[in-house]
């Protein structure tokens, strides 16, 4: 039996994997939960862990089940401000318990998928950027208004990132201060989906940072916090 009486986070988390991966596996373990899939688009990587320390109460067998997130995500937005979960797992179902003014209990059957194990990358990085979540969503919707895509450019102690489209274009310089950090030996450039990126940020809190690694026409790491959990995102580069 699992116990999480601050459920926010953890609802936070299958929001984010649910944005990009509609079914995937979860592993159970000693440690806590982990759960890593590529989209269907072959355009990002996910990869989530939340420490068994993260919950009120952790009794598990280990074990590996095949979950549909979509369906698992309209559970977690259905929590009430007062609610704590209890969760179980059995052979063929993942029983989900809210308890709160009202009691409610919920039935996902478990599915079977592709259980290949993924690989992430040993990618060196160039550039390290600690950016506040705030400012970076800011500065993407403002490439939202021209483009698809996004260029990020790494320079010394500055971030450029720059949008293009038919209808006009966008350009922001982000100099380094309490709310960026750039450590970067060479200049690096690179493009990516803006929709993906956007995504990818949208549960990152606003009062905290975003660490981003860059390569030069690489895939970007994205890594932040959600509570004790981790989640990071590895998002495939376009050509310049």
């Amino acid at each position: 039996m699992i116990e999480l009486k601050k459920v926010e986070n953890w609802s936070k988390a299958i929001q984010a994997i649910s944005a990009f991966i509609s079914e995937g596996n979860f592993r159970f373990n000693d440690n806590g939960i982990a759960f890593k899939a590529v989209d269907p688009s072959q355009i990002v990587l996910v990869n989530y862990a939340i420490p068994k320390s993260a919950f009120d109460e952790f009794e598990v067998e280990p074990t590996f089940v095949g979950i549909d997130l979509v369906e698992l995500n309209k559970i977690m937005q259905r929590i009430l401000p007062k609610d704590k979960m209890l969760m179980n797992v059995d052979d063929n179902e993942l029983h989900i318990k809210l308890e709160g003014e009202i009691s409610r209990s919920f039935k996902l059957p478990l599915i079977d998928v592709n259980d290949e194990e993924i690989n992430i990358p040993a990618t060196k990085f160039d550039a390290v950027i600690e950016i506040n979540a705030r400012i970076l969503k800011e500065v993407l919707k403002d490439a939202q208004l021209f483009g698809s895509s996004v260029v990020l450019r790494v320079k010394g102690s500055q971030l450029v990132i720059e949008a293009r489209g038919s209808h006009g274009n966008m350009h922001a310089l982000i100099k380094e201060t309490k709310n960026l950090t750039v450590k970067s030996p060479t200049e690096v450039v690179s493009k990516y989906s803006l929709n993906f990126f956007v995504n990818a940020l949208r549960e990152a809190d606003p009062a905290k940072n975003v660490r981003i690694e860059l390569k030069s026409d690489a895939p970007m790491k994205v890594n932040y916090k959600i509570g004790e959990g981790d989640i990071q995102f590895l998002l495939a580069q376009m050509i310049l």
